[in-house]
């Protein structure tokens, strides 16, 4: 061998073409080796040093009278494979007691089996696939593994900890509801959604929307009134599915959903399905008209009296004062909750698993992946407009 040269195990080479796959998996294994050696090196040492520069003191009668007491294993999983390494002990030479000093300062407490950067990445899976599946890709793509019950625990421990803007000055607030298969009710439960929307920077040359979520839960509505009432927007957009007339400064209908919303409507006055779209239509032009709109729904309301359509008449009016509400707020960014229903689809994609939720569950996970994809990634508030 010339110097220089590795020294390569011979079961690298293969002529079956898969030498450098080869190659990388001893790499990486070497790697992993060194790391898991290097690791327990540096803390071992790291602790040594913060025991000669910190008087301990103990923690059952405040002594610092304390002097080493040898060391402990300890066991954590990570992505790279179970990292092995000691923790320094102390021992009071008052009351007797031994105890771990370094422990709770080093972010290893004694019911800590994971490291940080694991959970996290079982996390960001379960917000996305089952807990069972993101157990099984976890262990497939990394060295550690979670038990699927050990990842729920995980997401209602981090959805309980996520604490929502207060904040939305100048923003558009979107809300809307969607049933998921959860809870004790046959039809399931309700979830109910409000983000905050603005205009975003244009990238790559397409504009962009920047999405804020602001409030999620299951159950009725009551809890989203209350939210809005505390925040208090000065814009708000919904779809006439609840009265928020109470909940903000200027409240506007979503003007896609009242012309959608007709057929229902027209449906349930007996009108053929081939004659709907003509009305549809005739209510599309009207809400799209900033000048004169609000004369013409008042005439097209008339209209649809005469023509002996009460329930289509009733929807109308009493949308009437929440439908022009744009015209005279120019601070509306957004006439219609478009942006919020991409949500919407992506938390029907989470959701509908074909099994039955716990209310609560459902929320811990919907929560989460909501925070992780609007609230906390950089990059996740961006939607292409």
């Amino acid at each position: 061998m010339l110097p220089g040269e590795a020294c390569l195990p011979e079961a690298i080479f293969a002529l079956n073409g898969q030498t450098v796959n080869r190659l990388f998996d001893t790499l990486c294994q070497d790697s992993d080796h060194r790391l898991k050696i290097q690791f327990a090196e540096l803390f071992k040492a790291l602790q040594i040093q913060w025991f000669a520069s910190h008087r301990s003191v103990c923690p059952r009668c405040n002594n610092r009278h304390v002097i080493r007491k040898g060391w402990r294993q300890r066991l954590l999983k990570s992505s790279r494979g179970q990292l092995a390494f000691v923790v320094l002990q102390a021992r009071c030479k008052t009351c007797g007691r031994t105890f771990r000093p370094f422990t709770s300062r080093s972010g290893i407490p004694t019911a800590r089996r994971f490291l940080e950067e694991l959970l996290t990445k079982a996390t960001g899976l379960a917000v996305q696939m089952p807990f069972a599946r993101s157990s099984r890709i976890l262990k497939t793509l990394t060295g550690g593994s979670i038990s699927h019950e050990g990842i729920r625990q995980k997401v209602a421990q981090e959805a309980e900890k996520i604490t929502l803007p207060t904040q939305n000055a100048g923003q558009t607030v979107l809300v809307d509801a969607t049933k998921v298969k959860a809870g004790t009710k046959q039809r399931g439960a309700p979830v109910h959604l409000a983000i905050a929307v603005e205009p975003g920077p244009t990238v790559a040359g397409r504009k962009t929307i920047t999405k804020r979520l602001l409030h999620l839960h299951v159950g009725n509505v009551g809890p989203l009134r209350q939210r809005l009432k505390d925040l208090r927007p000065q814009y708000l957009v919904h779809d006439g599915g609840e009265s928020y007339s109470d909940c903000a400064e200027n409240v506007q209908r979503c003007r896609w959903h009242l012309v959608h919303q007709l057929k229902h409507y027209l449906w349930q006055d007996g009108l053929a399905f081939e004659e709907r779209g003509f009305y549809q239509d005739c209510l599309y032009s009207v809400l799209w008209d900033n000048k004169s709109g609000r004369e013409r729904l008042n005439l097209f309301i008339e209209d649809m009296k005469k023509f002996n359509f009460p329930t289509t008449a009733y929807h109308l009016q009493e949308a009437r004062n929440e439908t022009f509400t744009w015209t005279q707020n120019p601070g509306f960014t957004y006439m219609t909750t478009s942006p919020l229903e991409r949500e919407m689809r992506e938390l029907n994609r989470r959701a509908d698993v074909g099994a039955r939720w716990s209310s609560k569950g459902i929320e811990n996970v919907l929560k989460l992946l909501f925070h992780k994809r609007l609230n906390s990634e950089p990059d996740g508030s961006l939607c292409s407009g």
